[in-house]
């Protein structure tokens, strides 16, 4: 299977991609028959899915829009300036989803989010079970997306390998995410084995990129953070490639590591002006209360890479929703 390389700069910078690109990369293979019409779309995932479920609703682990007025966000804006939506609400809106979090317009719910601030990978199968028990057995008419991961490289690196930051405490992290990265795709696989619902599934972002990596290189020069925070995540994402099936008829896969490195070394490319810093307050990076009112000096949430330390803005979910939408309606999903 082959990195998408310039199919992934391409989606980043919001050029169309053809249906044969779509079905020769990664999760395709076999032509559709019938338009896939999905009736419901489920959301399992960390920070980059979390639409808040306590008021306000709808807020993200982003930078949040605000309302015409300024006086309260608004989860549901989406324009050329300010493309604020989720990843997930990208993919849900191409077919007409409305998620509970962000209803504006009191319209009927279709979507559903079990993802949740925190979440590592061994917490899809309780999210998973969560959402049978809710709404019943899965089938060829859902669609559902898994974004989870990154927390477990957070996590390992900071309490384990920063503890002990050893090339042998290094390669039994690197086993341990391949091994947690292939759970994950076993327990995917499983699913559309099982249930036969269609599932988006993405890669987790390289942690290396990200802000909070840079400030570890400052802070612990002796440690060459960038490389090992690279290996952690691309050990996760090799092994969760390798066990999802590879005929693309019940699951596509979207290759968010690939869209931010191209963002990332290309940023004049992809209208962004900064891919190193955090554009949201730090009072702000580990709650879901960013908004376009508190941004760093100079900021601008349309063209920095980065909405916190960890998590990405508004330009990597458009782009990675753009490629999730491109995959579900160019994938052969549906009832076969």
């Amino acid at each position: 299977m082959k990195s998408m390389g310039k199919w992934a700069r391409r989606a980043f910078s919001g050029v169309g991609v053809g249906l044969a690109m779509l079905l020769a990369a990664c999760g395709g293979g076999t032509e559709r028959v019938t338009e896939f019409e999905p009736t419901r779309y489920i959301a399992f995932g960390d920070e980059m899915s979390v639409l808040t479920k306590d008021a306000p609703q709808g807020r993200k682990y982003s930078v949040n829009a605000l309302n015409s007025d300024g006086t309260g966000i608004d989860c549901s804006v989406s324009t050329s300036s300010q493309p604020s939506l989720l990843w997930t609400q990208r993919l849900g809106n191409a077919f007409g989803f409305v998620f509970e979090e962000c209803n504006p317009s009191a319209r009927a719910v279709t979507a559903f989010s079990y993802a949740a601030p925190g979440a590592k990978s061994a917490d899809f199968l309780a999210q998973l079970a969560e959402a049978r028990v809710v709404h019943g057995p899965f089938g060829c008419n859902d669609l559902m997306s898994v974004l989870i991961g990154a927390n477990d490289v957070i996590d390992l690196f900071e309490n384990v390998y920063l503890a002990d930051p050893t090339s042998s405490t290094a390669a039994t992290i690197t086993n341990e995410l391949s091994a947690r990265g292939a759970s994950l795709g076993k327990a995917i696989a499983e699913v559309t084995d099982n249930d036969g619902p269609n599932i988006i599934v993405s890669t987790i972002p390289l942690v290396n990129l990200t802000p909070w990596a840079r400030q570890l290189n400052i802070d612990r020069p002796e440690i060459d953070t960038p490389s090992v925070l690279r290996q952690f995540s691309d050990a996760f994402n090799t092994a969760l490639r390798v066990n999802i099936p590879n005929d693309g008829s019940r699951w596509g896969l979207v290759e968010l590591d690939a869209l931010l490195q191209a963002g990332f070394n290309n940023p004049d490319n992809y209208g962004l002006n900064n891919v190193q810093d955090a554009v949201c307050d730090p009072l702000t990076w580990n709650t879901a209360n960013c908004t376009t009112a508190t941004l760093v000096a100079n900021g601008n949430a349309n063209t920095w890479l980065w909405a916190s330390n960890k998590w990405m803005g508004w330009q990597a979910h458009d782009r990675l929703g753009s490629f999730a939408r491109q995959r579900a309606q160019g994938n052969p999903f549906g009832c076969s």
